[in-house]
């Protein structure tokens, strides 16, 4: 790995990485992989699906690592300059809450429409605002979003003050390596705060670091070796020989996920990488699938039950049903609801900072 000093720098604008992308778009398949084989399992039975995907659930993993890479490239010189908090922030928020609000909506309305009952309004606040909280969420799977948003924030103070986000940084990495190396479980402490997934936020930093101040050498060969170590680590918890939930996993996954990406990068800003278009879409709709997964998922499975396609077509038939009804539903609500309503947040935004003010 050579160094390149401020001309290093100069080289790696932060601009869209397809690659990474791509990458984001992989781990959201992965994690449906993993949910619709479960559901296929308790509802009909497929104990064999259940077993080869077992590992999916490691795309959440990948998805952290990632977070953490584009946080801190994409926001690299905004570090120690806090008029940039603003944009940070807006940017922030608009990306991750809207069309989580919508995901959570449908999913009340649908647990109404079940018979399930509305959730108290107390839940229904700590699920909509994200704060940490150890309160089980309404939509189950954005859980991962409560890591998130904590990290997000814990981002802003190094925005403000180089000195104060990364003594924040060593505290929050220190409290995260304490609790899993003691086993420590402070019940009365939202896990964010300690959770060892919050590990992988700083290998993903660690390779935004290396990937705005180094040139990493036959990046293919470094993505490749990624890729092997994730598969073979995956291959060791299908085979039981590693549990998945368990700390050691989120080294396992973590860091081959950031050796990944540091591969991908480092070949894309090379023009040494060419990602298939449909691998562009599925990225570009990561969020509209990993948010909308369990809607999806359920509401296939009853229109298969009502028309007795469940019984008349093969399991991995059904398997490969649910999936692309995910993949395609989540395609079309990024397209429909996700971007533009991004798109229309970030507008009202800027007209409003716009705006002039009276007196």
């Amino acid at each position: 790995m050579s160094t390149g000093g401020s001309a290093a720098t100069d080289r790696i604008p932060p601009r869209k990485l397809t690659g990474i992308e791509a990458g984001r778009g992989i781990a959201a398949t992965l994690v449906l992989l993993y949910h619709a084989a479960r559901y296929l399992d308790n509802a009909a039975g497929a104990p064999l699906l259940r077993g080869v995907f077992a590992f999916g659930h490691a795309g959440v993993d990948f998805f952290f690592v990632i977070s953490g890479f584009i946080i801190l490239f994409v926001h690299y010189d905004d570090v120690g300059d806090p008029t940039r908090l603003g944009r940070y922030a807006g940017r922030r928020f608009t990306r991750l809450m809207p069309t989580y609000w919508v995901a959570l909506a449908l999913t009340v309305a649908m647990h109404a429409a079940g018979h399930q009952g509305a959730p108290s309004l107390a839940n229904l606040a700590l699920s909509a605002s994200l704060l940490p909280s150890n309160h089980e969420m309404v939509l189950d799977i954005a859980w991962t979003l409560r890591f998130e948003a904590l990290f997000y924030a814990l981002f802003c103070v190094l925005i403000v003050s180089r000195t104060a986000g990364l003594l924040v940084l060593a505290v929050w990495l220190s409290a995260t390596v304490l609790a899993a190396v003691t086993g420590v479980d402070a019940g009365w402490v939202p896990v964010a705060f300690y959770g060892v997934y919050n590990l992988e936020f700083f290998l993903g930093m660690t390779a935004a670091y290396v990937l705005r101040n180094f040139t990493v050498p036959r990046p293919r060969l470094v993505l490749a070796t990624g890729l092997a170590l994730f598969i073979a680590v995956a291959v060791l918890e299908d085979f039981h020989l590693l549990d998945g939930y368990g700390n050691l996993a989120r080294l396992a996954y973590g860091i081959p996920g950031a050796i990944v990406v540091l591969g991908l990068a480092e070949a894309d800003r090379r023009n040494l990488l060419r990602v298939p278009a449909i691998l562009r879409t599925i990225g570009a709709a990561s969020y509209s699938i990993y948010l909308f997964q369990f809607i999806f998922i359920a509401t296939t499975w009853q229109v298969l039950r009502v028309t007795g396609l469940d019984h008349r077509i093969p399991v991995g038939a059904a398997f490969i049903v649910l999936a692309l009804a995910v993949l395609v539903g989540g395609m079309i609500m990024s397209r429909c609801v996700e971007h533009p309503l991004m798109r229309l947040v970030r507008s009202r935004r800027g007209a409003i900072r716009l705006r002039p003010t009276s007196g």
